[in-house]
């Protein structure tokens, strides 16, 4: 009785461990399965995390994932820019680019009445000419003073791009000072040794605000905002470049012209012909005679070495953007570069010709060639036009769509009849 006893406790225990046993392993394999599913869930999750980061710093900068030669990555053109235009930097160039780009595309302009956009003052939102309460600008790229509050209101930061230019401060200091004959206007005339003379003392502040361009001292922070109080604040300025920083996408380098333009065809998403140029403005060689010694190179960045500062800080980060695009944004430059040559020996020929740009002023300019198709021929000739000659045709072109506008408010509601007047009758 007792053996039998035994032996059906053993024989429980033994169903037990066994229906225990495929409990587990049943258990077991669900929870493997749905801690497969979450975890593959999860992977999935962080890939597309990682895949969306990835894409929006590919819209950011464009092209290609680092280290990749093959297929560009997709990305949307970027339309809504702030070209802030700084003297002597070849912005005039950078204008036609996008001149050419929102041409084609008819985008709006935030256009200047003449040449400049309300500058030497700060930017204000009712300086473009005849910009209706119902537009909204893509782009402003006419010489212009930054101004963050109205610039931001016209060009919200969420939906533009930002975007400027520097130049050593040397060659853009030399530069202005003789394309603008700055040494007539402080009484050191325009001679070889006028930009010498000047700097042997410089001149005071109230002489600059009587009778000089604002140009006379800093003329890229002049174009950037910063207030003359502060030209001499070594505090002031270096959080000014930070906050520049902050409101800027790309600063480019005009020393490094063709890897700016690479840098910024990848912000903007765009293609290797529209940021094609020919070199716009430049000066007569007479006008390139300034005598720069040793010592007039260093007077220049002492006398300018708030614009100094920022353009070390700018030279800087350029470098450091440039460096983290990749192997593959220097086979890039060298196509772009074979890609404008190309479009030079096509559209002009090796003669200089003198091109008035603005009111006795004349610069260096091209001969079209003579034999070329249409498509091309047009295509030339925008590349060569002054930025003037092009402000008149894009304020023509606005005026056009402004006049349309105008018309459509003269025709009458009786084109329809659906929601025809009709009034109650006296009984």
């Amino acid at each position: 009785m007792m053996r039998s006893s035994l032996q059906s406790t053993l024989l429980a225990l033994v169903i037990f461990s066994l229906v225990s046993t495929l409990l587990f392993l049943f258990y077991f394999k669900e929870e493997t399965t749905l801690f497969g599913r979450h975890w593959k869930g999860a992977l999935l999750l962080q890939q597309r995390v990682s895949n969306a980061r990835h894409e929006s710093d590919i819209n950011k900068t464009e092209l290609f994932p680092r280290g990749s030669t093959s297929t560009p990555l997709k990305c949307e053109p970027k339309n809504n820019i702030l070209f802030l235009k700084t003297h002597k930097t070849g912005s005039s160039t950078i204008a036609n680019i996008f001149f050419r780009y929102g041409d084609l595309r008819n985008l709006t302009f935030a256009l200047p009445g003449a040449t400049l956009l309300g500058w030497p003052n700060r930017f204000q939102v009712y300086f473009p000419f005849r910009l209706q309460t119902k537009q909204t600008p893509n782009i402003l790229c006419s010489h212009s003073r930054f101004n963050k509050k109205p610039m931001n209101w016209l060009f919200p930061k969420r939906t533009s791009k930002y975007v400027t230019i520097l130049r050593n401060p040397v060659d853009n200091f030399e530069s202005a000072f003789s394309f603008m004959k700055l040494g007539n206007q402080v009484g050191v005339g325009n001679n070889p040794d006028s930009l010498q003379r000047f700097l042997k003392n410089g001149i005071p502040f109230t002489t600059m605000e009587g009778k000089a361009s604002p140009l006379t001292r800093n003329p890229l922070l002049h174009d950037l905002g910063l207030s003359f109080k502060y030209y001499q604040n070594l505090t002031a300025v270096n959080e000014y470049i930070q906050f520049l920083d902050n409101e800027f996408d790309l600063v480019m380098i005009m020393d490094y012209f063709d890897e700016s333009l690479v840098l910024m065809k990848r912000l903007l998403c765009w293609k290797m012909d529209d940021i094609l140029f020919l070199k716009l403005n430049e000066r007569q060689n007479e006008e390139k005679d300034t005598i720069l010694t040793d010592d007039v190179r260093e007077n220049i960045k002492r006398w300018n070495k708030a614009d100094v500062l920022l353009f070390e800080y700018f030279n800087k980060s350029f470098w450091d953007k440039i460096e983290n695009e990749g192997e593959n944004f220097y086979k890039e430059l060298a196509t772009f570069r074979e890609r404008k040559s190309e479009i030079k020996r096509a559209c002009v020929t090796n003669e200089t010709r003198l091109q008035t740009v603005y009111a006795a002023k004349r610069v260096k300019g091209y001969s079209i060639r003579s034999d070329l198709p249409k498509g091309l021929k047009t295509l030339c000739k925008k590349l060569t036009i002054s930025s003037n000659a092009y402000l008149a045709y894009l304020r023509g072109k606005h005026n056009e769509r402004l006049e349309k506008d105008v018309d459509e408010d003269k025709e009458s509601w009786d084109l329809s009849k659906d929601l025809v007047y009709k009034p109650v009758q006296p009984v």
